[in-house]
């Protein structure tokens, strides 16, 4: 299993060809979610919505992310981690097709 970013269609179901990556269940269990609980990062959790009007404060708490990861980890953890959060920043801005579009991790 994994951790990932889909985008929803009209009907609350997942659209198909959309998926922006996270983590592995496991490493996001492993590392992501003590980052998460140690900074107090509401956006990006697991099972959480994410609207347009959120993008600016999810990327904030990404880069508080990536500060942890780079204090906390090493070696493939730190770059796997890095890698992953850098795909969120760059991908995250443009998944919005509309004003109302929402995505949800999970």
């Amino acid at each position: 299993m994994s951790v990932s970013v889909f985008r929803m269609n009209e009907n609350d179901s997942f659209e198909l060809g959309f998926e922006i990556p996270v983590a592995r269940e496991e490493f996001f269990t492993k590392f992501w979610q003590p980052a998460i609980d140690e900074l107090g990062i509401t956006r990006i959790r697991n099972g959480v919505e994410l609207r347009k009007e959120h993008v600016q404060s999810t990327l904030y708490e990404l880069e508080q992310l990536r500060n942890w990861a780079e204090s906390n980890l090493q070696h493939k953890d730190l770059n796997y981690m890095i890698s992953r959060i850098e795909l969120l920043i760059q991908e995250l801005p443009v998944a919005f097709k509309t004003d109302d579009t929402r995505l949800w991790m999970g």
